[in-house]
């Protein structure tokens, strides 16, 4: 009896505060969702230019709760039942994929099928078809969008850092938990997980390159294991709004993952008081934060994998 009691009580409790983060997370949706779809329409009032799009955009974003895997193909979706929009929570590319959406929109009408084109592969919502690595599908198909600008940032010091990316490997390391099944011991899930892992190996390994700057050209110096010293006519030739992708070249992923990458992380550079910042959805800082430019890249030592960024910028 007394047992009985303390179950009832812990199951009251802990519904409750579900409950209340629920509550939290629909407040937040809704409150960000609004100034968000005002931005568009004020952007497209006052003619805005590309760049200042998307300052305003995603600066209504800020402070939002990180969280990854929270988006996926709809009620109508195969494999992932996620909602294709949430504004509560974001990871690092489907904030950037809102923003951009956003910038490109000239009303609230055409944000949605922007932001599908932005993410799926000629706009066809379907895992198979979403643009899941950033070298491999999301950059080289959006680049009706976009236009790779690291070339004039590099300032003749670009390099190119190149992978093989072997999507079959990487769907066969795919578990149950990437299906958001209702039961993950049904037989029902056991034949979606097998149907997903025979689709993709329809896949081939592919060669993935994409250009980058090497932190050696924004950094002039190494001073007790760290950068130091800044070249400030490379900052200077980034432009506000654009999109940096961080560069791993040929990441060493496979064991964990199926495949190696070399992208492993995406952000917009903004200009504030005369400075440059990373405003990214942050794993680190849980949260869509703004991070000092020079700063953030200066942890990165020398031998780390880490060793530049793409640069991307959206066509007026």
């Amino acid at each position: 009896m007394k047992n009985n009691v303390i179950l009832n009580l812990f199951s009251v409790f802990f519904g409750a505060l579900f409950a209340s983060f629920v509550v939290a997370a629909e407040a937040i949706n809704n409150a960000n969702a609004a100034a968000f779809y005002a931005a568009i329409e004020s952007n497209n009032t006052l003619s805005s230019s590309v760049g200042t799009k998307v300052e305003s955009l995603s600066a209504t974003l800020l402070e939002t709760p990180y969280g990854d895997g929270s988006l996926g193909e709809g009620e109508n979706g195969l494999y992932d039942k996620d909602p294709l929009i949430r504004f509560d929570v974001f990871d690092c590319t489907t904030y950037v994929e809102a923003v951009l959406a956003g910038a490109i929109s000239t009303s609230i009408d055409d944000f949605m099928p922007n932001l599908m084109a932005l993410r799926y592969r000629d706009g066809k919502v379907s895992f198979m078809a979403r643009n899941h690595f950033p070298s491999a599908d999301w950059i080289p198909n959006n680049q009706g969008l976009l236009t790779d600008i690291t070339k004039v940032v590099a300032g003749g010091a670009m390099m190119v850092g190149e992978t093989v990316i072997d999507k079959a490997a990487w769907y066969q390391k795919m578990g149950k938990d990437r299906l958001k099944c209702d039961d993950e011991s049904s037989a029902d899930c056991d034949g979606l997980l097998s149907k997903l892992h025979a689709e993709g190996k329809a896949f081939s390994p592919q060669t993935a390159t994409i250009d980058y700057v090497p932190l050696g050209a924004v950094y002039l110096d190494i001073k007790e294991d760290k950068w130091a010293g800044i070249n400030q006519a490379l900052l200077d030739r980034i432009p506000t709004g654009s999109i940096i992708n961080m560069v791993r070249p040929d990441w060493q992923l496979t064991k964990w993952i199926g495949t190696n990458m070399n992208v492993s992380h995406q952000s917009i550079a903004i200009r504030k008081d005369g400075r440059l910042y990373l405003r990214h959805a942050s794993l680190t800082h849980k949260k869509v934060t703004d991070e000092d430019f020079i700063e953030y890249f200066s942890t990165y030592l020398a031998g780390s994998s880490l060793k530049g960024f793409n640069v991307q910028m959206l066509n007026q």
